[in-house]
């Protein structure tokens, strides 16, 4: 991409007439989290307006911003239909390496792992997977695309729809929503106008310039490197990322008193870039940028009928990768909830919970990238470089301080924590189900099976004999039968991947593929089920046998399919 595309603007019809209904959801910010929200939500049958005061995707230009996408986000993806795209046009890459003043310390490998449906992580510029997104998006017709309009007025209500106003090149209009979600990014606009300031955790003075740089026919492995005092870099710490178009991501700490000017100008990033490589080879320069990091949070990231995801939710440095990928899990949890919501499946506690395990999972993962940051650059105190240098001195030699170098521990999903929607605590509870492929013949994966919105998988050939009928089309909750521990060729990946020890163990699975609750053979009945995903919803589920919505089904059509998995030929 060696341009960013320009969306058209189109006069919104509310500025030539009222519209008589206000809107279901209307997102403010057409980024990462917003368009992922906005795809999940109308595959799910709900209708969405997003706002964006932007005609393109990205910021600032061909910025790479965030582009190191876990296992997590690509399963996510995977069941939007665009984990393929990202896949294909991105780099895989699986080792990577810790230098401190150009020696080697550290390394790891990311165990192979064949029965994912994907696995290890996947570098990509931000801009192509949010231009992926608006394309799907635009082949939705309960999607509402709106460029060039900027929410520049908000007037809430508890317990009633949002009043928007929205500038846009025809001038102003007014528009009304069920629900607002607030996608805009770490200065929003909505987060501003409703008078809320996150919690801030802490601030730094450590300062980073990115430098994008297009390295053709490079001989340079695709691995992930940190050099720790690196002498090329005045002693400070360098990343060195490949990307897609042949575009390597560099990110340079600056000295403390280093001018950032200076150090942008391209006389200074050239000079830069060749004392890294240790020679004067010929590179253009894609991209750069200045950047530091703050940790910050909402206290709740829902306000009455507003909703706040990605960064206007939290912000947290990039290490280990925690920013987009963390946004997308934002979406990913709030879609669902949402959906039922609209649809009389739920009650508003619902959304609650979104603001519970999504503050969770930010708060870890402020947690984790703190950790790192104190790791890379450990400040004025003496003590913590003593110690970080004593871990370095040993890591060649010794296994254990090896494991101890924190370049920035790669983005795992959030457990939840125990809850209406997360039964007990036993270790696979509130965790998230990965992509496991359970049929090589044909690919046949795990979440091709969730094809309802609640799920108990039986890990056996047969249901219970009380359980369900299987062919029930598109139940609330929907029994399915996952098959044997092993397969035909010995295959343990059920019990490897996803821990199931016993042969008939039942697990009740959210529709973000988080466990609710896992019980041993047949110790889990219909009845009870039932039972605890009424309280999940936090209302009465009449609607629980509802058909679910042609746009659902065309979302889980494999699922459909398979009720159970068939013997294998």
């Amino acid at each position: 991409m060696t341009e960013l595309p320009l969306y058209p603007y189109l006069r919104p019809g509310e500025m030539d007439r009222p519209r008589p209904d206000p809107h279901p959801v209307a997102i403010v910010g057409a980024g990462l989290s917003g368009l992922t929200l906005a795809l999940d939500l109308v595959r799910r049958g709900i209708p969405v307006v997003v706002l964006d005061d932007d005609n393109t995707v990205g910021v600032r230009g061909l910025a790479s911003r965030g582009m190191v996408w876990a296992q997590r986000t690509l399963d996510i993806f995977d069941r939007l239909g665009m984990a393929d795209a990202v896949v294909e046009k991105g780099v895989r890459w699986n080792v990577g390496r810790v230098l401190c003043r150009d020696m080697a310390v550290a390394s790891f490998t990311l165990q192979d792992q064949p029965d994912m449906r994907h696995n290890g992580f996947v570098n990509l510029q931000q801009y192509y997977l949010e231009a992926f997104l608006v394309d799907a998006l635009q082949r939705e017709p309960l999607a509402d695309l709106r460029w060039l309009n900027a929410v520049v007025g908000i007037e809430p209500c508890a317990d009633a729809p949002a009043m928007l106003r929205v500038q846009t090149p025809d001038g102003m209009y007014a528009t009304r929503a069920q629900w607002v979600v607030a996608c805009d990014g770490a200065h929003s606009a909505v987060r501003g106008m409703l008078g809320l300031a996150p919690r801030v955790y802490d601030r730094t003075e450590d300062r980073w310039i990115i430098i994008d740089i297009v390295l053709r026919g490079s001989a340079w492995p695709e691995e992930r490197w940190t050099w720790l005092d690196a002498r090329s870099n005045h002693g400070r710490a360098v990343w060195r990322h490949k990307m897609a178009d042949d575009t390597w991501r560099l990110d340079f700490q600056l000295r403390p008193d280093e001018d950032a000017e200076a150090a942008a100008t391209d006389a200074a990033m050239r000079q830069r870039v060749w004392d890294l490589l240790g020679e004067r080879v010929d590179f253009d320069i894609a991209w750069h940028g200045v950047w530091a990091y703050r940790h910050e949070c909402l206290d709740s990231l829902r306000h009455g009928r507003v909703l706040f995801a990605g960064d206007s939710a939290h912000l947290v440095a990039p290490f280990g990768a925690r920013g987009g990928n963390g946004g997308i899990q934002d979406a990913d949890n709030l879609g669902w909830k949402l959906a039922l919501l609209l649809q009389g499946r739920a009650g508003e506690p619902l959304l609650d919970s979104y603001s519970a395990e999504r503050k969770h999972a930010a708060m870890e993962n402020i947690r984790q990238a703190r950790r790192s940051s104190r790791f890379v650059h450990p400040g004025p105190a003496r003590s913590a470089t003593v110690w970080r240098d004593a871990i370095i001195a040993l890591a060649p030699r010794h296994e254990v301080p090896a494991r101890m170098i924190n370049t920035g521990r790669l983005c795992m999903p959030a457990v939840y924590p125990p809850s209406p929607l997360v039964r007990g605590a036993q270790a696979q509870h509130g965790r998230a189900l990965p992509n496991i492929v359970l049929r090589q013949e044909d690919g046949l994966s795990l979440h091709g099976l969730l094809g309802a919105w609640f799920t108990v998988l039986v890990f056996a050939d047969a249901l219970p004999p009380d359980a369900p009928d299987a062919t029930d089309a598109d139940p609330l909750l929907r029994w399915v039968a996952v098959g044997p521990l092993c397969d035909a060729r010995g295959r343990a990946a059920l019990a490897h991947q996803l821990g199931v020890t016993l042969a008939g163990e039942t697990w009740l699975v959210r529709p973000d593929q988080h466990v609710m609750a896992t019980h041993d053979p047949h110790a889990l009945n219909p009845a009870e089920a039932a039972l605890w995903v009424d309280t999940a919803l936090g209302a009465p589920c009449a609607a629980a046998h509802a058909p679910i919505p042609e746009s659902r089904r065309r979302l889980h059509a494999t699922g459909a399919r398979h009720a159970a998995i068939p013997a294998t030929a």
